[in-house]
């Protein structure tokens, strides 16, 4: 049965430094509760609202990066509701009507299926600019908790809220829609992804012969697919048995993996839209556009079809894309090296995998060797004196557990004398020996892997061992 998806995607704009009306720090974690805070984003009388540049111009970076139409002049209204952590009653937002103007209005989002490898597109249906509200606790169960405790630290953090058209054909590609955005947004520099908290998801969802149902609140991308899957499967049931779907608001219990009803979904008119007295248009000129355009200079698209032209496949290209620090360091060390795959192969793979493999966090610059160490590695096997598995099983290892680390320290003592171990081997190994002589071929892989062992951490190349090895059987063949 056919399903439509669309997504209303909040994210936080962690990375622009202050929050969307006032200077506080726009990075709320780490505080102590109630301590960033100030008498606009406490909404206390008198205070009134500024709307800081870099919010304005992250959120049009992000729309330019989505072909939107961008207005004019940008209209903040307010959203009307009634919660403890939302301290004026209302939210500061945008709205595409009541005399309000979001940041974007139609726009295309472009992203990738990796499990194609090929680019799919959604319509954008607005990207608004909001402020975010505070956060409220419970002691355990909200039902059971004695008290509701307010945090306002997050109270108006800048919010994009970007909203999908229902063209989502699938949970599979709702999750790999979100994690580009992502992706794309931390290129911006708008976002830390990986923050807690910082991006939530609303899910509408329906099927043929149903209402739309909105999933609210799900907090991360895993459990996107997992909530959007789940609640196809209830729709299609209910409509296969003769039932109707109603429109309602559900929640996604990531426990016990189902959604559960909430309440009866609002309606727009529920709101009470109107423009902001407090606040005057933002008019969007030719600086601030520049400025926006500016922040665009690289995108996970432009990256991926640049790195993925050098003829390095897809898999490692985009696992060198979709972590940062990693695309940084290819994009220095190609510059450095002729043999783009063999460095893509050992960033993208080898190296990833070993950080990876001691628990380092791929996303932090400091975990990563700087990109003259990395392009050393791949000349030295450009030039040949090290094969690429030595240094794939021998130094990357210890580059990786301590990346400022010189590369001459790191390189294995070369083996002086294949011949003599090749000979030490035949002596040790005659039943091999005698295994290759009377027509099993496999006896060879094991005698290269016993001279590769007799080396001792030595470096040696196994195509030199695998030569002297051919050369001395036939001539032991020859003698009869």
């Amino acid at each position: 049965m056919r399903v439509r998806i669309g997504l209303e995607i909040h994210v936080q704009l962690s990375n622009a430094g202050t929050k969307l009306f006032c200077d506080c720090d726009s990075e709320y974690r780490g505080f102590p509760p109630n301590s960033n805070v100030c008498p606009v984003c406490l909404g206390l009388p008198g205070a009134l609202p500024v709307p800081g540049r870099r919010p304005v111009v992250l959120a049009l970076a992000t729309a330019l990066s989505m072909k939107c139409k961008i207005p004019e002049r940008l209209v903040f209204t307010r959203k009307h509701y009634f919660y403890p952590d939302l301290p004026k009653n209302y939210q500061i937002t945008q709205f595409e009507k009541a005399g309000g103007a979001p940041v974007c209005l139609e726009g295309e989002l472009e992203y990738l299926d990796t499990d194609s490898w090929e680019w799919r597109s959604v319509g954008i249906s607005r990207i608004n600019l909001e402020e975010d509200p505070g956060r409220t606790y419970y002691e355990g169960d909200i039902l059971r908790s004695r008290y509701a405790y307010v945090d306002y630290n997050r109270s108006g953090v800048p919010l994009l809220e970007i909203v999908t058209k229902p063209e989502i054909p699938s949970p599979r590609q709702a999750r790999m829609l979100v994690e580009y955005l992502l992706l794309l947004l931390e290129y911006i520099g708008a976002v830390n992804p990986r923050l807690e908290g910082v991006f939530r998801v609303d899910a509408n969802i329906s099927v043929e012969g149903g209402e739309r149902v909105e999933v609210k609140n799900i907090g991360s991308t895993l459990d996107l697919e997992k909530a959007l899957k789940f609640e196809a499967k209830r729709q299609t049931a209910i409509v296969e048995r003769g039932g109707r779907v109603e429109r309602e608001t559900r929640h996604w219990d990531s426990a016990r993996g189902m959604t559960k009803p909430l309440r009866l979904k609002e309606e727009e008119a529920d709101y009470l839209y109107f423009p902001d007295p407090d606040l005057p248009p933002v008019e969007v000129g030719k600086d601030l556009l520049s400025e926006a355009i500016g922040i665009l200079k690289t995108t996970p698209r432009s990256l991926f079809e640049r790195i993925s032209s050098m003829g390095i496949r897809s898999e490692i290209a985009w696992s060198i894309v979709s972590t940062p620090p990693a695309s940084k360091r290819f994009l220095e060390a190609e510059k450095m090296v002729s043999d783009k795959r063999l460095l893509g192969r050992m960033i993208g793979v080898d190296l990833k995998g070993e950080l990876k493999e001691q628990g380092r966090d791929l996303h932090k610059d400091s975990a990563w060797p700087p990109a003259e160490r990395i392009a050393e590695l791949v000349k030295l096997v450009e030039r040949g004196e090290y094969t690429y598995d030595t240094i794939k099983g021998l130094v990357l290892p210890k580059l990786a557990s301590n990346p400022l680390s010189p590369i001459q320290p790191l390189l294995p003592e070369k083996v002086d004398d294949v011949k003599a171990l090749v000979d030490e081997v035949l002596k040790r190994e005659s039943k091999a020996v005698r295994d290759y002589l009377s027509g099993r071929g496999k006896a060879l892989n094991y005698l290269v892997g016993q001279v590769v062992r007799a080396a001792k951490g030595k470096a040696i190349d196994p195509r030199k061992a695998r030569e002297e090895l051919l050369n001395k059987l036939r001539e032991l063949e020859a003698r009869g």
